[in-house]
């Protein structure tokens, strides 16, 4: 009868042990859990032609961003991260900047100015 009780015992734990892993992975690496967000602003005085995120994988563009305006932009990395931004603005200078290294999930904010780009924490 020790035996039984024992035999659920363990039978039980290693089914909660095994659930509660998968649960915590499924969260770990949802796609949405893993996106980097980057929220960009156009304080440049002048509308942007293109913005492009360049990253490891490929890169987002976005073919407009009007004076004054923000977007967001986000992709999902395959691990350890870091991305280029570059702004091409209505009188064809461009502006770069962007995060060195970014962790999954995370979130920052780009600052488009008439000279240069701020990166900061959003």
């Amino acid at each position: 009868m020790r035996v039984l009780w024992f035999l659920g015992g363990a039978v039980t734990g290693a089914i909660l042990t095994v659930v509660t892993g998968v649960v915590l992975w499924l969260q770990d690496t949802g796609p949405v859990r893993a996106q980097i967000q980057v929220r960009v602003e156009n304080h440049t005085g002048q509308d942007v032609q293109e913005v492009r995120l360049e990253h490891a994988d490929g890169q987002v563009v976005q073919r407009l961003l009007l004076k004054g305006e923000s977007l967001a932009l986000s992709y999902v990395p395959r691990g350890e991260s870091s991305y280029r931004l570059v702004a091409v603005l209505e009188d064809g200078r461009e502006l770069r900047g962007g995060a060195g290294y970014i962790e999954r999930g995370a979130s920052t904010r780009e600052v488009l100015e008439p000279e240069r780009v701020v990166s900061s924490d959003p």
